[in-house]
């Protein structure tokens, strides 16, 4: 597992755009903007499972997927594997927690191993493996 640079963690953790990208088991790619993608710790990326069917058919078809954060002139892409989806228990109550701020609810949580990091803002080192 890699952990991902403090820089990324704050703009991840923080306001920014936040995107989950997955791929069927043909390799066609699905994106979609998350706002509840959070690391509860640097070598781990959560989100919470809401309007997500296609992302969760295809993370159990393909275990491999990607996130995007982007804000302003920085953005990074973090590739992560190994999903398991939390139905239950107290990471999918804390997830849910938060959500009823904004009146949303997860049905489960799925957690990732972060595999790589890579800098994708708009300079010249887009396309850098930072961890």
């Amino acid at each position: 597992m890699v952990s991902i640079p403090e820089k990324v963690l704050q703009k991840l953790n923080g306001e920014s755009v936040k995107v989950l990208v997955t791929a069927d088991a043909s390799g066609q790619p699905h994106a979609i903007v998350c706002g509840s993608i959070v690391s509860p710790a640097p070598d781990k990326v959560m989100v919470g499972e809401i309007l997500m069917k296609k992302s969760s058919e295809n993370l159990k078809a393909n275990p491999k997927a990607s996130f995007i954060v982007a804000a302003g002139m920085e953005a990074y892409t973090i590739d992560v594997a190994n999903p398991v989806r939390i139905a239950e228990g107290p990471v999918l109550d804390g997830m849910n927690e938060k959500l009823a701020a904004i009146h949303l609810k997860a049905s489960a949580v799925w957690m990732f191993d972060v595999t790589a990091v890579y800098d994708q803002g708009a300079t010249p080192a887009a396309g850098t493996k930072i961890a």
